[in-house]
């Protein structure tokens, strides 16, 4: 994503190493800054909460009362029921929390070997690629050439999409906390756009941290509770309007593979991972489909597969096109 940048300064300066350098300091140590900021401002907030955690119990305990109340229950075996299980509960939460915003630590110090990493992948990239071209016989590498041209403007499209849709996000979530009455409106709401960056779980968490914030200090209830349902709301409008329309249906990929990529990507490089399972996701596909025996797999890969259900039979129902002759040769007799 970074090569578009170092072409350009390579253009402009002439010297390589320079240009990389340009490029990192111009759009990497930004990004790094903005990242920093919110994870240290989420740290801030939340290690003010403990505190206030009897504000917690106060609730649950005016939620037991209306219970015991409707269901005609015993007042001491609810309260102590609350007494054990919630408080531990909130002990879990809280100690769950600050150990994820405390490994953020860990985070950046892993982002600067990435940096240098990524440093020498743009230094040698001329060398990758001709050894890529290598593997290839010749007539095949004019499509070679094609296809890293292609994932180039995919990657690009999806960092540039991204970017964005990040934008609109914090506009609409920080807009509609503004209005509900939250305070610091629009750090929530980039805060949210930034975790959109992981499908799925970066929603939920963008929700979840407002939600219990203003659970903490708000005075009544209907705030939290509109918190959520500001969230489902903005997060419909963004799956079905603004990211297909910006990011493109290229990149889209279907929940089931998303799922398995957070899950892989998780296990094997932490959070980083669960960051790139969507672009890889996408990439992997788009290399799927210019191999004749891994074209119907990207196709099993692709967003709304349940109405391209019929594409496998009707395309590719053909031998070159059988995964399972990779791995098994039918008997020539």
């Amino acid at each position: 994503m970074l090569k578009p940048f170092v072409a350009f300064f390579e253009r402009k300066l002439k010297y390589r190493i320079l240009a990389i350098f340009t490029a990192f300091f111009l759009s990497v140590v930004p990004l790094f800054g903005i990242f920093f900021f919110f994870f240290n401002q989420t740290r801030i907030l939340f290690n003010e909460l403990p505190p206030v955690r009897e504000r917690f119990h106060k609730i649950m305990k005016m939620f037991s009362d209306w219970t015991d109340r409707m269901f005609q229950l015993k007042t001491d075996a609810t309260s102590s029921w609350i007494t054990d299980n919630i408080s531990a509960a909130t002990d879990i939460t809280f100690g769950f929390i600050k150990e994820s915003l405390q490994s953020t630590t860990t985070v950046l110090a892993n982002m600067v070997l990435i940096v240098i990493i990524t440093y020498f992948f743009l230094l040698y990239r001329t060398a990758f690629k001709n050894f890529i071209l290598l593997q290839v016989t010749s007539h095949r590498r004019k499509s070679t050439v094609q296809l890293l041209d292609k994932i180039q403007q995919l990657t690009k499209r999806y960092m540039l999409g991204q970017g964005l849709v990040i934008i609109i996000l914090g506009l609409l979530i920080g807009s509609g906390l503004w209005v509900i009455g939250v305070p610091y409106p629009f750090f929530w709401g980039f805060l949210a756009g930034f975790l959109e960056i992981i499908p799925y779980l970066g929603t939920s968490v963008g929700g979840f941290l407002p939600f219990f914030y203003m659970l903490m200090v708000s005075d009544t209830l209907w705030q939290p509770m509109a918190v959520i349902v500001l969230y489902i709301f903005v997060q419909q409008i963004e799956g079905n309007f603004i990211s297909p329309n910006i990011i493109g249906q290229s990149i889209r990929i279907n929940p089931l593979f998303i799922i398995l990529g957070l899950f892989i990507g998780g296990v094997m490089w932490g959070i980083a991972g669960m960051i790139l399972a969507l672009p890889i996701l996408a990439v992997s596909k788009e290399v799927f489909r210019n191999f004749d025996t891994l074209a119907p797999f990207s196709y099993l890969m692709e967003h709304g597969l349940a109405r391209k259900k019929d594409v496998f039979l009707d395309r590719f129902d053909n031998e070159k096109h059988r995964i399972f002759n990779l791995f098994f040769q039918e008997k020539q007799e």
